[in-house]
């Protein structure tokens, strides 16, 4: 499958939620599916680089891209840790309203944040390497 298909999931499930697990599942779609990509994305232009830990894989993914000079790669870094948090938050955060980076959101605002959020993301990744990943796209991963 297509690390995006994921992402897709997301939004139509940000759209069409019909319970609070439904709009945190969204989030956490939303999140994975950009993860993944950004990992096929990077590897794609950075064939040379040295496989991620497994151990460390969201990390140190968002960390190769701060690293870089470039401001395209410095954009997904910091957007790929946003919506990490995003994620982290509505999996774990079970009382809403929800609290992220010092606001108060309803549900509902919640999801709309991680949803432009992602947005922003996937606009950084058609910047840093534009092109959807392909079908079957694996990312480089040392276990």
């Amino acid at each position: 499958m297509r690390p995006l298909d994921f992402y897709r999931l997301g939004l139509s499930l940000a759209e069409t939620a019909d319970s609070e697990a439904a709009q945190r599942t969204a989030v956490s779609r939303l999140y994975y599916g950009l993860h993944h990509e950004a990992c096929c994305r990077y590897f794609r232009s950075n064939s040379d680089s040295r496989p991620l830990n497994a151990n460390r894989r969201h990390s140190e993914l968002r960390d190769r891209y701060n690293r870089r000079d470039d401001t395209e790669s410095k954009a997904v870094g910091n957007l790929l840790q946003v919506l990490l948090e995003l994620r982290r938050s509505a999996d774990y955060e079970l009382a809403p309203p929800i609290r992220f980076r010092d606001q108060w959101f309803a549900m509902g605002e919640f999801v709309d944040h991680a949803v432009d959020t992602a947005r922003q993301l996937l606009d950084a990744l058609e910047d840093y390497s534009p092109g959807e990943a392909e079908d079957g796209c694996t990312c480089l991963v040392q276990f």
